[in-house]
């Protein structure tokens, strides 16, 4: 009776460490998915200020070279790693603030004088 729980216990523990989510084919690496991450946010805040300024997803797809299936599987893997998804957002937030930081309309000294 000792060696059949031994032997759950152990089986249990080796299943816990595998990936539930297999690694994606192609594979984004966190930095890549960082850049689309900060270049999707800014797309989404372009286009609530201005229809005019509207970018299709599809270009900003063609731009990082993958598409929305590849994406979207890479997203669900990280996702699946939680402690290294929140670092990815955590990075995604830093960049975006380092952008706003150096936004030309708020340093006067970079403003276009108009005659």
């Amino acid at each position: 009776m000792k060696r059949l729980l031994f032997f759950l216990l152990l089986v249990f523990v080796a299943s816990c460490t595998q990936d539930r989510i297999p690694k994606p084919e192609p594979f984004m690496s966190e930095e890549q998915l960082i850049a689309f991450h900060v270049d999707l946010a800014l797309v989404n805040a372009s286009t609530g200020i201005s229809k005019e300024h509207y970018v299709p997803l599809d270009s900003l797809y063609t731009f990082h070279g993958i598409d929305s299936l590849i994406f979207v599987q890479n997203n669900t893997y990280y996702a699946s790693k939680l402690k290294q998804y929140i670092r990815i957002f955590e990075a995604v937030e830093a960049r975006i603030e380092a952008l706003e930081k150096t936004d030309t309309t708020s340093n006067p000294s970079l403003k276009v004088k108009v005659e």
